[in-house]
């Protein structure tokens, strides 16, 4: 009889075992996604290798609303493959909080690169993704990818007025400020092939709201000629993958991209100007012009 209990004692599983297992499991998991969203320490380093995407964008690419209706929605949600690549998204959002920014703004003065010595050759640069957002003159959604064809493009991109101020010394010249009504006069005097494209990226519907409501300011503050070049574009619409493509991660500080006809980046820089930086900048500027008229020698 003894035996016998003993027995079916053996085939009862231990719950304490069961509890265990379970606790351990959750917990291993749990440390993995601790150690996927912890903030890795930002260290500043040269821009070697070219900034972009691979793939020729399209004006429709990365929109400003979500296009999908519920049903497809509901599909992408019951999607392992989608929900596994949306866990991953949240992660990296996740590791770069507000505080993150703020502190690593701080420790680098918004130099989150270094610009490169020299601009980047034709057939090595990549393209500057596909920025969706509306105009000043208008609530219509625009893509970028249009406005940067046919054109050397100064593009600005910037979240913040702090952001937007970081970045103005690159175009203080001696015999002009390019940002003034005036300045720009004389910006397509002297680079009569090129143009400044403004992104004003809003991090939320706060942010947004405000810019809509300052967007009559901003149009008296700026040449006509800038006007069709200035978008505002929701931040949601630009994934955090997109975003380290082209080094776009801080929102405390500016950036500037030299983008050549074509719409490749050739050349990048964000936060105060290093001690050669705005030279580089300039010397970009003249020397993608001089690729583009030799491309097309009747060109103004």
């Amino acid at each position: 009889m003894f035996l016998q209990s003993t027995n079916a004692a053996a085939k009862i599983p231990s719950t304490r075992l069961f509890s265990t297992s379970s606790t351990q499991f959750f917990l291993g998991k749990l440390n993995k996604q601790i150690q996927a969203t912890t903030p890795k320490k930002h260290v500043v380093e040269q821009l070697q290798k070219p900034l972009g995407v691979i793939e020729q964008p399209k004006d429709t690419d990365n929109p400003a609303s979500d296009p999908r209706n519920l049903k497809q929605k509901y599909r992408d949600f019951m999607d392992p493959v989608k929900n596994q690549a949306r866990q991953e998204e949240l992660q990296k959002e996740m590791s770069r909080s507000g505080m993150y920014d703020v502190y690593t703004y701080r420790q680098t003065k918004g130099k989150m690169f270094l610009s490169p010595p020299s601009y980047w050759k034709a057939e090595k640069a990549l393209y500057f993704p596909n920025f969706s957002g509306e105009g000043l003159s208008s609530s219509k959604i625009r893509g970028t990818t249009s406005t940067l064809k046919g054109k050397i493009s100064v593009v600005r991109v910037f979240t913040s007025q702090v952001a937007e101020d970081s970045i103005k010394k690159y175009f203080e010249l001696l015999d002009a400020n390019y940002l003034t009504k005036p300045g720009y006069e004389q910006f397509l005097k002297d680079h009569p092939t090129s143009q400044f494209v403004d992104i004003n990226v809003t991090e939320n519907a706060f942010k947004a709201a405000f810019v809509q409501l300052s967007k009559s300011g901003i149009k008296k503050s700026l040449h006509e000629k800038r006007h069709d070049n200035y978008f505002i574009v929701p931040r949601k619409s630009l994934h955090i993958d997109l975003r380290e493509q082209i080094q776009l991660l801080n929102p405390y500080t500016g950036y500037i991209y030299v983008v050549d006809h074509e719409g490749r980046i050739r050349w990048a820089a964000c936060g105060q100007p290093g001690e050669n930086d705005k030279n580089v900048l300039w010397r970009t500027v003249r020397g993608l012009e001089k690729e583009y008229k030799a491309l097309h020698p009747t060109s103004s």
